[in-house]
């Protein structure tokens, strides 16, 4: 019977794994991972576009259940006039990322986060501007 790392006399030696395997099996679950997120990419793309370019019944639509209660909350008012309230600079779509359930997408003139819900990806925050080292400061959020 000839088992693999034993010679003729039946003397074995332990077989290490292959290390060329296990670097190509993490480069292909590394891979799958990023095409993944990179699969959500333009559907948030899509969204925060939307949401800059809409009217502010379909902005409210846009929005994440959470940040439609803190809104009308922090303004006293239902969502479309709430939202007139609070001046949020939009602008065209530079780059974003995509991380699980949660998203940032960089516009032009402002920076918007979104979150993945049961109805598809909504926004979370807008009006969001870097404070370096601390987190954004966002106009809206939840």
């Amino acid at each position: 019977m000839d088992t693999p790392g034993c010679d003729a006399a039946g003397r074995c030696r332990r077989v290490a794994p292959s290390r060329v395997g296990l670097v190509v099996a993490v480069a292909v679950i590394t891979t799958a991972m990023g095409a993944c997120a990179d699969l959500q990419q333009p559907e948030v793309e899509q969204v925060a576009a939307a949401f800059t370019r809409s009217g502010a019944d379909d902005r409210c639509a846009l929005l994440a259940p959470a940040t439609v209660a803190a809104l009308e909350h922090d303004e006293s008012a239902p969502c479309p006039a709430a939202l007139g309230q609070v001046d949020l600079p939009g602008g065209q779509v530079v780059s974003s990322a995509v991380w699980g359930d949660n998203a940032q997408v960089r516009l032009t003139g402002d920076t918007l986060f979104l979150t993945r819900t049961e109805a598809g990806w909504k926004v979370a925050a807008a009006g969001c501007t870097p404070q370096g080292e601390a987190p954004y400061l966002c106009r809206l959020e939840a």
